[in-house]
């Protein structure tokens, strides 16, 4: 399923949920969020998933995490392991909070959507966050399409290119602080923090 790739993720819940490493090889652009926002201010997660160990991580310093991801079963687990927090059943695309945040995270969750909803995310991005706020996301290395097996499903993946990715975080106000492509601390991830002017 291209469109609406969290659908995929109902089916595959209880696979996605054991073989997500819960290790925090993220913990180098996490700790930076941290250095970089006021302390207990607001995270949104997008594709926020199961919670953990992204959500979970800033959760337990204190900040508090809305999170949203179209996956209804993925939501259910959150609000179960953390009930204090906000939760919503939407795809990114469609939300509108009429709230700012500290921080936007589309941790691998952003790269599902195809390229051009990526492209119209920004204006979702910059609707959302404060000034200051620092958005993170991931990509791909380079302008693209590919399908991965997950748990025997097909995952859709897309990404722009970085010069585009660079363009559409300029427009929208955004400084890039850190572009890192193909981590190897951190899974192969290509990682993009930028923060809003």
């Amino acid at each position: 399923n291209k469109t609406n790739v969290y659908e995929v993720y109902d089916e595959i819940i209880n696979w996605f949920d054991d073989a997500r490493t819960k290790s925090l090889m993220e913990s180098e652009y996490l700790d930076l969020i941290v250095e970089t926002i006021p302390l207990q201010s607001s995270i949104l997660d997008l594709g926020c998933g199961t919670g953990e160990p992204i959500a979970q991580f800033f959760i337990e310093k204190g900040f508090k995490v809305t999170g949203v991801d179209g996956s209804q079963k993925m939501i259910e687990l959150c609000k179960r392991r953390f009930p204090s927090e906000r939760w919503i059943i939407s795809d990114m695309r469609d939300i509108h909070l009429q709230q700012r945040f500290d921080a936007i995270l589309a941790w691998h969750s952003f790269f599902h959507l195809d390229c051009d909803s990526q492209r119209n995310m920004f204006k979702i991005f910059e609707s959302h966050i404060k000034p200051g706020g620092i958005l993170a996301f991931t990509s791909g290395e380079e302008e693209g399409e590919i399908w991965s097996e997950n748990g025997g499903q097909q995952l859709y993946h897309a990404s722009l290119s970085t010069k585009e990715y660079n363009s559409l975080l300029y427009d929208s106000s955004f400084k890039v602080l850190v572009h890192k492509i193909r981590d190897p601390e951190c899974g192969e991830a290509t990682v993009w923090l930028a923060q809003k002017t």
